[in-house]
């Protein structure tokens, strides 16, 4: 099933045409969606809308990253329009809410949506924008089914793992358990404690902070096996409580937005 319904998206590109074809490139390319040459006669008229049609071209609707880049495009759109189209603003949201998405402190959040782990545990291409829409799935799944956050907090954490490790060609066996994959990706990313230099002031506070960041993954593995979940059951198991949950899911989700936005930064580094 498509997260965004084709009537969304059509509300949607009938606002953008409202703009030049610059504008609408420049929004699309700034979210990072590519644009796609379609045939003539898969186009809409008018150019604009075409325009619009290409870029939509290279979204696969049901990945949850192709389409958390949408939604965030959305949310500029949503965000930047003018009081005189107040009307019209209420009515994308309308629609959206039809998708059973929230439009929150400008965010915009599917409600009642929960990740299955083996949807996580595939997931080996996430980015920042994709990891916000498993965080905010995990998050939500917390007063429904601790068991759920926990697993998936722990596969989300894995995934991160392996995204820095395919990203930098550094080579892991699947059978890795997750301690050796955070101290191949801390080796890589210089976040090994053994590799801050103890010339600089606060080394040994740093080297501290970076081994209990790994304290904190074995941690959150433990706790998974005790009581989380791999098939997303909802059982609710005696010794764990929300508070538990919630702490698990803030640690591991601060971690892999530490180590993606890392790991973002040194290939931006690399290629400017």
């Amino acid at each position: 099933m498509d997260l965004i319904s084709k009537n969304t998206r059509r509300e949607f590109q009938e606002y953008l045409v409202r703009g030049t074809l610059r504008q609408i490139s420049n929004l699309f390319d700034s979210h990072d969606i590519k644009y796609v040459e379609l045939p003539p006669e898969k186009l809409p008229s008018g150019e604009r809308r075409a325009l619009v049609e290409c870029y939509y071209a290279s979204v696969d609707w049901q990945n949850p990253g192709d389409v958390r880049k949408v939604l965030s495009l959305y949310e500029d759109i949503l965000a930047g329009m003018e009081e005189w189209g107040a009307k019209y603003k209420e009515r994308l949201i309308r629609f959206l809410q039809k998708d059973g998405y929230s439009y929150e402190n400008l965010r915009l959040i599917r409600k009642g949506y929960y990740p299955g782990l083996s949807e996580i545990s595939s997931a080996v291409t996430l980015d920042v924008a994709h990891l916000e829409e498993y965080i905010d799935r995990i998050k939500a799944s917390i007063d429904t089914d601790l068991a759920l956050a926990i697993g998936s907090t722990k596969e989300l954490v894995e995934s991160t793992l392996k995204t820095v490790l395919t990203g930098l060609s550094i080579e892991y066996d699947n059978q890795d358990d997750i301690t050796k994959l955070l101290k191949k990706v801390q080796k890589v990313l210089g976040l090994a404690p053994e590799n801050v230099d103890s010339r600089k002031r606060g080394a040994d506070i740093v080297r501290r902070v970076l081994s209990n960041l790994g304290s904190v993954v074995v941690g959150i593995d433990e706790l998974r096996n005790l009581y989380g979940t791999g098939h997303g059951h909802g059982a609710r198991k005696k010794g764990v409580t929300r508070r538990h949950a919630q702490l698990v899911v803030n640690a591991g989700t601060c971690i892999c937005t530490f180590l993606l936005e890392t790991y973002e930064a040194r290939r931006r580094r690399k290629t400017g």
